[in-house]
């Protein structure tokens, strides 16, 4: 059993991961968040006109 370090060396960085993988990355959350954006779109969309066709029904 070997006795503890007086001056322990540092933990070593992490690397940081290549430049091109992060571009990946934020290609693939960017497109996820413009997929996610239209559909929330396309709901309000739908909402909007469900609402109306009840509107439509109540004084029709």
């Amino acid at each position: 059993m070997t006795a503890p370090q007086l001056f322990p060396k540092p933990a070593k960085r992490m690397k940081q991961p290549p430049k091109d993988f992060l571009r990946e990355q934020l290609a693939i959350a960017t497109e996820e968040i413009i997929r996610l954006r239209a559909q929330e779109l396309a709901n309000e969309d739908r909402i909007k006109s469900a609402r109306a066709a009840l509107e439509g029904e109540r004084h029709g």
